[in-house]
């Protein structure tokens, strides 16, 4: 298992800087693709449903930041981590919460740019919240007639805690790299909002119809459709 997980890291460290010259590159045909989606959003339904829950979220965390720093919110961080650690092979070892100082994880192996990042891309709680989804679809045969209000809730709290963590001190960014990090962290972000939105509006078909648009905006966007 360490060889294969030294071997993923070599990979996923080859394709670093390919990875984040992508993502300077979808940055905008990604924006402009989820303005869109944003767009079709504003209707009733959507801003009772979902955008009143995450401005909500939003304007509590800001009025009280340091929620950001909760023992809630460093489970969810550390757990990211340790969600793209087994993602990519790699052995646990420790989990350590401490509010007044944070959390640390720890695991077998070198590590890679993919598992320090993942809390500032990556909606933890949220895609927990699709999975429990499924299971309800499985045995409902639709989903509850709150889930706009739950994802308005899921999402505006990944939004508010992720800015609140993005700052020059951040110590996954030294991990990562911070001209990388730079890079990585506006498009990579941008995707998995559009994701999300796309979801919203016509679940599982809706994310990959997303990333084929995605695909042929971009290709326009450098000349090449």
């Amino acid at each position: 298992m360490n060889k294969i997980s030294l071997i993923i890291d070599r990979v996923i460290d080859f394709l670093k800087w390919p990875v984040g010259i992508l993502m300077l590159l979808v940055i905008v045909p990604a924006f402009q693709l989820d303005c869109m989606l944003i767009k079709k959003m504003m209707n009733m339904q959507y801003l009772l449903n979902f955008f009143l829950p995450f401005a909500a979220v939003v304007i509590f965390f800001l009025i009280m930041p340091s929620l950001s720093g909760s023992f809630f919110a460093i489970v969810e961080h550390e757990l990211t981590h340790m969600l793209f650690a087994v993602l990519t092979l790699h052995k646990p070892k420790g989990l350590d919460i401490n509010q007044d100082v944070g959390g640390s994880f720890s695991f077998v192996g070198k590590g890679n740019w993919l598992i320090a990042l993942a809390p500032y891309f990556f909606p933890t709680f949220t895609f927990v919240l699709m999975a429990g989804l499924v299971g309800y679809v499985a045995i409902y045969g639709k989903l509850p007639d709150y889930h706009l209000i739950l994802f308005g809730i899921f999402i505006g709290y990944h939004f508010i805690v992720t800015l609140f963590e993005i700052h020059p001190k951040q110590t996954d960014f030294e991990v990562a790299g911070p001209i990388f990090s730079i890079c990585f962290i506006p498009g990579s972000n941008l995707l998995i909002y559009g994701m999300l939105f796309a979801y919203l509006q016509k679940g599982w078909l809706g994310m990959a119809a997303y990333y084929v648009q995605l695909w042929h905006r971009s290709l326009t966007l450098i000349g090449l459709a």
